[in-house]
């Protein structure tokens, strides 16, 4: 028969001698300190986390490439398109003789046509033709302007206290040359290979063999947002229909209203900016990682940057410069995106950016065109009323760098013209290469001194 429970009626009592002395708790001499809750700072309004957090439901938070036109708007970006640099263009007078560039094109009208052809022509996926005729139109017009270009530059981006990495990209990419003379203040600068060393100082700030100016084309920019979303195959390798509709239609999203008023100009505006004044990233497999584990990074001196993005439009066969300045407002945004800053005015700062298209043809006037569009300030200065005709061009002291100098040949019909006059047209070609087999020369009296 079982025992009942302790505490249940006819239970046998428990003898308190055979339980264990209860023992009190020694007093403690520290008692533990309570734990403190970590602070946290409070987003202002006007900030980019304050904004990010009224705009909950939005992607924001998001590189450039998936920027929209709310980006734009929350940003404070204003586009503003100014009237087009169309002038000048020589002009045709009724029965005055074509040019001598029409007639007998130099060697620079030469090359600038071929990559001007480049350009618009259609080109392979990867667009390296384009790439390659904006590089060589450049330091064609402009040599010491552009003296060297980098190709497909990766830019990083910097926000509170750490940094993306290689989050904007474009094709080619051109830095302040060491030779200009600088409207800003010059002070002696280390290289840039650490967070703790940037390129800015406190004493004033020099822009050489730093971003000045980058090129992206329209088509290649429409082309990377619509084959930025992958789709993985189904089943036995089927297509994902449903999932590939959903993805193209993420792409429209992508779309500006505006094509001309592309958010992802301004994502490499602020880009390039920022390399002014960060340096550059310790080596990491990572696309992104905390500036500095022991500390929050100091504040860079930010100044006020001018820089220029340059692209074209096939259907009008125009070029398109934007011009943006970068404030130090603005960059210190980014920099402490848990703050207000607010200019001078009480308003918070944002960007200003303007753009003006510019005739690709002729290619008679085109330099001044151009140099009109960036400004004296980038190009030197220059007549924009005097047409370079690049008549001259083919001179040693006007080739092209890399170029080897050629012998000025004559004109086909000047050597006709010296042959019907009993020169011989033997001895004025006796300096050039031996003529192949379809290439003869002729004996004395016969009427023709060249047979091709």
């Amino acid at each position: 028969m079982n025992a009942p429970p302790d505490g249940a009626e006819g239970a046998l009592p428990v003898d308190p001698g055979l339980l264990p002395p209860l023992q009190e708790p020694e007093p403690s001499a520290t008692p533990p300190k309570p734990r403190r809750r970590p602070t946290y700072k409070v987003a202002a309004r006007h900030s980019l986390f304050g904004l990010m957090n009224q705009h909950a439901g939005a992607s924001l938070f998001v590189r450039p490439l998936f920027w929209t036109d709310q980006h734009c708007e929350l940003l404070g970006v204003h586009f503003r398109e100014l009237p087009a640099c169309d002038t000048p263009v020589p002009t045709d007078v009724a029965g005055t003789p074509p040019s001598r560039g029409h007639m007998r094109p130099s060697q620079a009208i030469t090359t600038l046509s071929d990559a001007l052809t480049e350009i618009l022509v259609p080109s392979s996926p990867l667009h390296t033709l384009s790439s390659n005729g904006v590089k060589t139109v450049l330091e064609t017009l402009w040599p010491h302007a552009f003296p060297k270009a980098r190709y497909l530059p990766d830019l990083h981006l910097y926000f509170g206290g750490r940094v993306y990495r290689d989050v904007v990209r474009a094709q080619v990419m051109w830095n302040f040359p060491d030779n200009r003379e600088l409207s800003f203040l010059s002070v002696t600068t280390r290289a840039a290979d650490s967070f703790l060393e940037s390129p800015a100082s406190s004493q004033g700030h020099n822009p050489a063999n730093l971003p000045m100016m980058c090129y992206l084309g329209k088509s290649q920019l429409a082309a990377i947002r619509k084959n930025i979303f992958r789709v993985a195959l189904g089943p036995r390798n089927t297509p994902n229909e449903p999932v590939w509709r959903l993805q193209q239609l993420r792409s429209k999203m992508l779309i500006p209203s505006n094509d001309d008023q592309d958010p992802h100009l301004v994502g490499i505006f602020l880009a390039m900016a920022q390399r002014h004044f960060y340096g550059l990233p310790h080596p990491s497999p990572r696309r992104e990682h905390a500036w500095d584990a022991s500390g929050t990074h100091p504040e860079p001196t930010f100044h006020d940057l001018r820089l220029r993005i340059l692209t074209h439009d096939n259907d009008t066969a125009e070029f398109i410069i934007y011009t943006a300045t970068v404030t130090a407002g603005f960059l210190r945004r980014f920099h402490d995106p848990l703050s207000a800053h607010v200019d001078s005015s009480g308003r918070v700062p944002g960007m200003d950016i303007e753009y003006t298209r510019v005739p690709i043809w002729p290619i008679l006037g085109l330099r001044e065109r151009m140099g009109k569009a960036l400004g004296q300030d980038m190009v030197g200065p220059f007549d924009p009323d005097e047409i370079e005709t690049w008549e001259d061009s083919d001179s040693d002291s006007d080739m092209l760098p890399g170029k080897a100098t050629k012998r000025k040949r004559k004109a086909l019909s000047e050597v006709l013209n010296g042959s019907f006059e009993g020169g011989d047209s033997c001895d004025e070609e006796a300096d050039e290469p031996a003529l192949t087999a379809k290439k003869r020369c002729l004996r004395e009296g016969s009427a023709v001194g060249v047979v091709i």
